[in-house]
């Protein structure tokens, strides 16, 4: 079981390595499938010897073999949290679910598709809605194949229920108060965890938000009036649900 565990973690992190490619081409408008990674300062091309997940950016002291300046720690973290994601979404399916190839395949493409909405919502305040709608049109084909018609059903009202209360917010307020890019990523989330676990995620999102929201004005990091990208937000609450939801359901449920 170790050694799956750490094959699950190399080709994880291995994924993550592409998705910062994808981060990075996407921010920039290139070509995702086309080109050689290349530093973003000296834009010297990498040698397959620069890429190794985690293990270069340790042996090169986080710095280009070539212009020697800083390497951002964008790309060991999510080539670590993509390990660690595949890792837990294996054991989760192992152990928690009856095991399903094709389950586990849909689970993984959903989780790296958040992780790149993740980090540019993150980095950019923008969401690549393109990513979100495939990822939605195949939550939409896998839950029409593999759940039962009350449970398909549910789950895309409330999808429709809870996208359409995020409209609303963005009509009332006028923008300000939340971005048009979340309402199709909460469509997603909620299709992706089904009901009642999207409200959960939503509901964890809000608080997180609220939190650091609060820590962040204490600190002087931001003014009142300035907005933060939620979709981390939406996006850290629907893995948590994903993995834990039953024991964070009931462990709010034992404090009311």
């Amino acid at each position: 079981m170790a050694f799956l565990f750490l094959a699950f973690f190399i080709i994880g992190s291995a994924v993550g390595s592409f998705l910062n490619v994808v981060i990075d081409r996407v921010a920039k408008g290139e070509s995702v499938v086309f080109g050689r990674s290349y530093c973003d300062h000296c834009h010297a091309t990498l040698s397959s010897v620069d890429l190794i997940p985690i293990v270069s950016f340790v042996g090169l002291g986080g710095r280009c073999r070539y212009c020697k300046k800083k390497i951002s720690r964008q790309y060991p973290l999510v080539e670590a949290l993509t390990g660690i994601l595949f890792v837990l979404t294996f054991y989760y399916s192992l152990v928690w679910q009856s095991f399903s190839l094709v389950n586990l395949v849909y689970y993984l493409f959903i989780l790296c598709t958040l992780i790149v909405v993740f980090v540019i919502d993150l980095k950019f305040s923008l969401i690549p809605t393109t990513f979100v709608f495939a990822a939605s049109l195949l939550a939409l084909l896998r839950n029409y194949f593999y759940l039962n018609s009350y449970d398909f059903v549910i789950g895309v009202v409330s999808a429709f229920g809870i996208a359409a209360s995020f409209l609303a917010v963005v009509f009332v307020t006028r923008g300000r108060g939340m971005g048009t890019g979340d309402i199709p990523l909460v469509f997603l989330l909620a299709l992706f965890l089904g009901w009642p676990n999207n409200l959960a995620a939503v509901f964890l999102a809000f608080v997180a938000g609220a939190v650091v929201s609060l820590a962040l004005l204490f600190a002087g990091k931001k003014k009142f009036g300035q907005t933060i990208p939620f979709g981390p937000f939406l996006i850290a609450g629907a893995v948590a649900v994903f993995f834990w939801g039953e024991r964070l359901i009931s462990w709010y449920l034992g404090f009311l």
